[in-house]
């Protein structure tokens, strides 16, 4: 929370220099390379010594990093990502204030925002592999591997925001989609508890098949989970269910199609089994599902 408060603050208080100074460190890397002060300066037509100071001043905020010693070459982190994002998001008034941070995952941390509409969206920021990494730092080969991280963290914002926009519109219960600038992905907010800390529920026979209809609307819509568990849906206090986390999705065509939507129904059938004494083979269920 304090790190991404930090963040928010800085958004202000950087240069619009100093922002696109950020954004060709991460053009530079998105072309496979790491950018040294020289690349910098003959891509923004400035001179290097001034990058330089730039780049000191960055590094000092805790924005830029030098996988070989400062002075040779630099890379974003995910606190620069975070400002690039935010930066974009404030410009488009997308987002006016970021609160409380209401979920952390191994690959994504979730705020509260605040729209320039007012209204109370969640804010997603992937951050995959952050803990590899913290831990390896050390290795030289840490700069190619930190790139590929923060890349993986935009494709999947990226994915995450093509499949709401495709389940959202068809009835899928999904958190509506609303915005996603680079690793950030900004949805309505659900109020709800993820459905593995439920511990009692009216009809949770009643539930389960709901959670069915809905893998097969989104079948339908051309879409399937790849990831579902009771660790990616939430239980609204009236007992609806809503689907969350859709990055790793793909379309029925895929050639593993059928072993990832038979693996998703077969997850949240023994869940349901193991915790709430529902009987019955999830056979039928899954002919039911993939039938057209």
């Amino acid at each position: 929370m304090k790190d991404l408060k930090r963040i928010a603050s800085l958004v202000g208080s950087l240069s619009e220099i100093e922002f696109k100074v950020l954004e060709t460190i991460e053009r530079i890397a998105d072309q496979g390379r790491v950018a040294t002060p020289d690349a910098i300066a003959r891509s923004l037509k400035l001179g290097t010594d001034y990058v330089a100071k730039m780049l000191d001043e960055l590094n000092r905020r805790r924005l830029v990093w030098s996988p070989r010693g400062r002075g040779r070459e630099y890379m974003l982190n995910f606190a620069s990502l975070d400002m690039l994002a935010l930066h974009s998001a404030s410009r488009r008034g997308i987002l006016t204030h970021i609160g409380v941070k209401i979920g952390v995952g191994k690959e994504a941390d979730i705020y509260v925002g605040r729209t320039g509409e007012g209204n109370v969206v969640g804010v997603k920021f992937y951050r995959i592999g952050r803990t590899s990494i913290k831990k390896h730092r050390r290795f030289r080969e840490v700069g190619l591997e930190a790139a590929n991280y923060l890349a993986s963290s935009k494709m999947s914002a990226q994915r995450e925001i093509q499949a709401l926009r495709i389940l959202y519109p068809k009835g899928v219960p999904v958190p509506a989609p609303v915005y996603r600038n680079r690793h950030m992905v900004v949805t309505s907010l659900i109020e709800g508890e993820l459905l593995a800390r439920v511990d009692k529920l009216s009809e949770p026979e009643a539930l389960l098949w709901e959670i069915i209809k809905s893998v097969k609307m989104a079948l339908e819509a051309g879409v399937i989970h790849c990831d579902l568990s009771h660790y990616n849906i939430l239980i609204t206090p009236e007992e609806r269910h809503v689907i969350i986390d859709w990055p790793q999705w793909v379309r029925p065509s895929h050639p593993n199609a059928e072993l990832y939507l038979r693996r998703d129904i077969e997850n949240i059938a023994t869940f349901f089994r193991r915790k709430f004494r529902l009987a019955g083979s999830v056979e039928g269920v899954i002919g039911w599902v993939s039938k057209d």
